[in-house]
């Protein structure tokens, strides 16, 4: 006997088959967190702070491949700062940034080991070529992403002005 799909018998194998589809994708997804969690890195992070505003915050972090980046900040009552921050890139290249702002000014001194970067002092900034690295400060982070190259449109949309339907129709403002 031949079976004869009219409207409610469709909708029935369309359900269906959307119910298949969704178990389908359930487990797929149940097999990939299963997987053990890789440890990509580690961080660290610190804050202090008193009643008076003083405070000091720092933080650090080294990925899975060994490239590390941190920041210490202290702040008195006064409103002076005095700030570290260093990168240390997994190719060898690194730069330390220590600079205070206080009523006198920013002044930064920078030392770095990047090629290309000759000693000189633009903007009364001091500027240290030969740099060794950083001092390890352990900190731990998200997986490292890859790239990933997006083309631009060949033609830029035109913008909508006004009109029910145009840009903003949906606050009353277009």
């Amino acid at each position: 006997m031949p079976i004869f799909l009219n409207r409610n018998n469709l909708l029935m194998v369309i359900i269906m088959g959307g119910h298949l589809l969704c178990a389908a994708l359930a487990a797929a997804q149940a097999s990939l967190l299963a997987a053990p969690l890789i440890n990509t890195g580690i961080s660290t992070s610190n804050r202090q702070q008193d009643a008076w505003g003083n405070y000091a915050i720092s933080y650090g972090i080294k990925d899975g491949l060994g490239a590390t980046n941190s920041r210490a900040e202290v702040r008195d009552v006064h409103g002076n700062k005095k700030v570290t921050y260093t990168i240390a890139d997994i190719d060898g290249r690194a730069r330390r940034v220590d600079y205070v702002a206080d009523g006198l000014g920013f002044q930064a001194t920078i030392k770095t080991n990047q090629p290309g970067i000759a000693a000189s002092a633009p903007a009364a900034a001091l500027i240290a070529s030969s740099y060794a690295g950083p001092v390890s400060l352990v900190v731990n982070h998200v997986a490292p992403v890859d790239p990933v190259a997006v083309a631009a449109p060949a033609i830029a949309a035109t913008i909508a002005y006004g009109g029910v339907i145009g840009h903003g129709a949906a606050l009353g403002v277009g």
